[in-house]
């Protein structure tokens, strides 16, 4: 009998931890983000460059961060080593942490999606979407503020990396 090849693709990506699952766990987080705030940046053109420098932020510190994370070996980009960023740790180790960034972040552009249409019911004096927009919105920056530390530390350990690769090929050419 042959053997049965193990088919990835057909895999729940998030749950069962393999490279291809990571990237499009990845892709279609950012692919859903980017095309939010298109539609956002239409709905409030007075604040394109803020929701195109948020895309931009949110693209390139998750991207950079998730490479370099495969490039070092990690089976995810959630694990984080102790002697890393004391930031990164609290924020992938502490899943309330976690959550309510996640969370907070999501309402924020919810909301702001939702009240192009709708305020919704008065609550303290103002419709209940600008309202969570207005409590979620120091969440959406302190997360974009991470993601910016994403950025850091992915380029700090890409370049150790090449320092590292280069020095390999320096010493296999002196040999």
């Amino acid at each position: 009998m042959g053997e049965t090849k193990e088919n990835i693709f057909l895999f729940v990506p998030n749950i069962i931890g393999t490279k291809f699952g990571a990237i499009l766990d990845q892709l279609t987080d950012r692919a859903g983000t980017a095309g939010l705030m298109m539609t956002l940046a239409t709905f409030y053109p007075r604040y394109t460059f803020w929701l195109q420098m948020s895309m931009v932020i949110d693209i390139t510190g998750h991207w950079l961060y998730l490479h370099t994370c495969m490039l070092q070996g990690k089976t995810s980009h959630k694990f984080i080593d102790m002697s890393e960023n004391p930031i990164m740790h609290v924020y992938y180790t502490n899943k309330t942490v976690l959550f309510l960034m996640c969370a907070g972040n999501e309402a924020f552009y919810a909301a702001l999606y939702v009240m192009h249409f709708f305020t919704g019911p008065t609550v303290l004096g103002v419709g209940l979407f600008k309202l969570i927009a207005l409590l979620s919105m120091p969440v959406a920056v302190v997360k974009a503020g991470i993601t910016i530390v994403h950025l850091i530390v992915a380029s700090l350990n890409l370049s150790i990396i090449d320092v590292n690769e280069r020095a390999a090929i320096a010493e296999k050419q002196k040999n």
